[in-house]
């Protein structure tokens, strides 16, 4: 009789131990995915973050190129116009 007493209270703390382990394993495999979906969705984020920062740079230099192409343009047609003006004045 005390043998099965002994049989059944190894088998019930089996049963517990074995319960416990699943309920944790389920419990990480939750916390697995949500922190997977929180690295997805930061880099997501990053990705976007550069994306606008080398759009903005990029726009940026372009506007460099064209204020420069502008002065170029600018300073030639003063350059032509001297030199009309200095044609004029010598004539």
């Amino acid at each position: 009789m005390d043998d099965w007493r002994v049989l059944l209270g190894v088998a019930g703390f089996l049963l517990t131990l074995i319960g416990f382990v699943f309920t944790r394993a389920e419990k990480s495999a939750g916390i697995t995915r949500e922190l997977e979906q929180r690295t997805h969705k930061n880099e997501l984020s990053i990705e976007r973050m550069r994306g606008d920062n080398a759009e903005k740079y990029a726009t940026k230099h372009e506007l460099r190129e064209t204020v420069e192409d502008l002065k170029k343009s600018i300073n030639g047609r003063f350059d032509r116009l001297e030199t009309k003006l200095d044609k004029e004045s010598t004539s």
